[in-house]
């Protein structure tokens, strides 16, 4: 099994009208990304850097990490949470991860946490909302009413993950047949 997750990590500061955002993204476990969403600037790179240069999945990947952002930070800012008090500003954690089966099936989900507790999951193979925290209820409602995100959330997970897993895969095969 093969993985690939990009966790977004967007604080909403109400006072300021601001959102920070950051995404850390990981290759089977091992870190190689970290983008700030808001700068739109990559902070740091890991083990796939010179594969990520020379791939035309690189500018489609900060595409979608800009689009992710933006749309998590509007979600954030109209987000009502029941029964739920965050500590300090609200801070919504969302893993996206796609994972390659060794028969080549894909799964993606996303899951959707605020300040490090688990609220709602998305299965994207079969468009499933699960609340796993009561204060998510009016949250799943309401992104379940909206099929234009959900789609969205399917498409970046079954769609754009699966084809850069296996963009950063491909060449790591070809490294390691014999020759």
């Amino acid at each position: 099994t093969h993985s690939l997750w990009y966790n977004f990590t967007i604080i909403h500061l109400p006072r300021h009208g601001q959102q920070w955002c950051e995404v850390q993204s990981q290759v089977d476990q091992k870190n190689f990304l970290s983008y700030d969403c808001g700068s739109d600037k990559v902070l740091s790179m890991g083990h796939l850097e010179e594969q990520l240069d020379a791939t035309d999945a690189w500018g489609k990947q900060l595409e979608m990490l800009r689009e992710v952002g933006q749309r998590l930070r509007l979600e954030l800012a109209d987000t009502e949470l029941e029964d739920f008090t965050p500590s300090g500003p609200l801070t919504l954690q969302a893993r996206m991860s796609c994972e390659c089966e060794a028969d080549g099936c894909i799964r993606g989900s996303w899951q959707f946490s605020f300040d490090g507790q688990k609220f709602l999951l998305f299965d994207s193979n079969n468009r499933k909302w699960t609340v796993v925290h009561a204060g998510a209820r009016w949250m799943k409602e309401k992104w379940e009413k909206d099929s234009g995100l959900t789609t969205f959330f399917k498409m970046v997970s079954m769609g754009d993950c699966k084809s850069w897993l296996r963009d950063f895969l491909m060449p790591r095969k070809k490294r390691l047949e014999p020759t």
